[in-house]
């Protein structure tokens, strides 16, 4: 297939002169008479040369040449000035506007056709990049789009192998009970009043339900004894945050992550009375000590084998006088504070 040259010269006889020596090396040649025509030839016809003279009419080659380099559908086009002026000034102004070569008139036959062979490889070798860029470009758009699809699939299987796991602990402690689903958004509302980015508040609300999974580890004799337990019986029973901690901290994803440190710290207290490492006020990492709250809070509203409901001024009684003691009093005042939410979220997700 024969290389397109476009040669735009306003002088009938160079055209001829240029046009002759071209065709006798393989070219196709296409003429135009100023660089308005020019450019219109390159809106229509694929070109794979382009020889520029400077002095035109219309438009001349210093502002043709300054529109093909500007438009990126020309851009790597090659183009040679072929012009009678010669000084420096006009060179570098040509060179500048991203011209590949300049040929002074009249030119060197052997120079001119050698110019023009090298300056169609350099356009096809440009060509090739370009096109092996476009590739690659297409072929990492694939890729990180597979990736990000198998990112969304993973995340939702780890979501929903979350939501499994909490509704398995929840089923051995009660299984008519909505209580992990309305911590998770308990713990989610505090969470954002807290400033939380939106990432980290959908974690703490995937994750919050999550912080009693240990219990799957305690027998049923304890974990469902209709009474109080002795001292014995909570020295096991408190193990289920480790037990929880352990299960969760296999993995290092963001959600596991969190599910784990929740796990293991809701139980701990703000004056270091807690368990299982009686970490004392800001040692206690937030999310431990938001589900703390909520957790109790909605545990002391609802009815469990080994107790009756709480009234709501009880158990809001309870909340406050324990602020500063087994809850972080920073906390408590924004639970407070947002009280009328939390109680929709609890009337929302009532217990079936």
């Amino acid at each position: 297939m024969m290389d397109n040259v476009l040669l735009c010269d306003d002088e009938l006889m160079n055209r001829k002169v240029a046009s002759k020596i071209l065709n006798k090396e393989g070219f196709n040649v296409i003429e135009a008479q100023n660089g308005k025509e020019a450019i219109e030839i390159l809106n229509t016809q694929k070109i794979d040369l382009i020889l520029m003279d400077l002095m035109m009419p219309v438009m001349d080659g210093y502002e043709a040449t300054s529109i093909i380099k500007n438009d990126e559908r020309f851009s790597t086009i090659p183009l040679i000035i072929v012009s009678a002026l010669s000084d420096k000034a006009a060179i570098t102004k040509c060179l500048k506007l991203g011209a590949n070569e300049y040929l002074t008139k009249p030119y060197d036959i052997v120079e001119f056709s050698l110019r023009v062979k090298n300056a169609i490889k350099l356009g096809a070798y440009q060509n090739m990049l370009k096109e092996h860029k476009k590739i690659l470009e297409q072929e990492v758009a694939k890729k990180t789009k597979e990736l990000q699809d198998a990112l969304i699939e993973i995340q939702k299987s780890e979501h929903d192998i979350i939501s499994i796991l909490g509704k398995t602990a929840e089923y051995r402690d009660n299984e008519t009970s909505a209580h992990t689903l309305r911590v998770g958004e308990m713990a989610a509302l505090i969470a954002r009043k807290f400033g939380w980015s939106s990432e980290d508040i959908e974690l703490m609300r995937l994750a919050s339900p999550m912080h009693d999974i240990g219990k799957v580890g305690i027998a049923d004799n304890i974990l469902l004894k209709p009474s109080k337990l002795d001292e014995s019986e909570f020295e096991i029973m408190k193990q289920h945050s480790v037990i929880g901690y352990s299960i969760l901290s296999q993995k290092e994803t963001p959600l596991l992550k969190l599910a784990a440190e929740i796990a293991h710290t809701h139980h701990e207290k703000y004056n270091g009375k807690g368990y299982p490492n009686a970490l004392i006020g800001d040692d206690i990492p937030l999310s431990g000590a938001i589900v703390a709250v909520v957790d109790v809070f909605d545990a002391l509203l609802s009815e469990r084998p080994y107790k009756k409901a709480f009234t709501l001024e009880k158990t809001l009684e309870i909340i406050n006088n324990d602020s500063g003691l087994h809850f972080h009093p920073k906390v408590v005042e924004v639970f407070m504070e947002n009280l009328d939410e939390i109680l929709e979220i609890k009337e929302k997700l009532q217990d079936v």
